[in-house]
């Protein structure tokens, strides 16, 4: 499925390759580790700080979240997500929501990003912030999270879900975490604004601390 999209988008073959093998460890890893029976794969484009396509693998796995760790090099398990780093320009783990099952589940997604051609051109989204509001409202209920849309303040909406409250504008979305940051994304990466916000609210939920999905554009409140 993977190679198929990639093969669509015109990527270079080589790239292909390096996402088909990428992939094949995560869900390989899903398969032995949690059944495999719930996996979802997930694909995008990320245009902050570079072109990119993300690649997440979400499965119902329960427990802590694994990290890469270093094994002899002829040992024959063990070295998935080391892989996986060694393929893509940058790679994760965080708690999150299906997306796909008619009633939402608690899970992990495990993603990899793998760079675009720089000439190549990304969707850029400029549009009311009424709508953007609607399509986030969509997906955060599909995911089993209470959303509203508390109104709008000086052309912009806005939305809360839990303890966070989203200020959307034309071009971008904009929250605060209980710790006092603020997260801003751009508008086209709304994909990416969803994931961190669900996983900041399963982490708060699993009682750890907050793993973000990605680099985000962040700023501590002065004090």
């Amino acid at each position: 499925m993977l190679s198929a999209v990639m093969t669509k988008l015109a990527l270079p073959a080589e790239l292909v390759a390096d996402g088909t093998v990428a992939v094949s460890e995560l869900v390989t890893n899903s398969l032995l580790h949690a059944g495999g029976t719930d996996t979802e794969l997930w694909i995008w484009l990320r245009s902050a700080a570079s072109p990119t396509l993300i690649v997440t693998v979400f499965d119902t796995g329960s427990g802590s979240l694994p990290h890469p760790v270093r094994h002899d090099v002829l040992s024959e398990s063990g070295r998935g997500l080391a892989i996986v780093a060694a393929l893509a320009t940058d790679a994760g783990i965080h708690r999150s929501r299906s997306r796909l099952r008619p009633t939402p589940v608690s899970g992990k997604a495990t993603w990899f990003a793998l760079p675009l051609p720089d000439d190549r051109p990304l969707p850029t989204r400029s549009q009311s912030p009424l709508r953007t509001a609607r399509l986030l409202l969509l997906e955060l209920c599909t995911r089993g999270l209470f959303a509203h849309h508390v109104g709008d303040v000086g052309g912009n909406s806005v939305v809360a879900v839990d303890d966070l409250r989203i200020e959307i504008s034309r071009t971008r979305l904009t929250w605060r975490t209980a710790d006092g940051t603020t997260i801003t994304h751009q508008l086209p990466d709304l994909q990416d604004s969803i994931e961190v916000m669900v996983s900041h609210l399963e982490t708060r939920e699993a009682g750890g601390v907050s793993a973000s999905p990605r680099e985000q554009t962040t700023a501590p409140d002065a004090p």
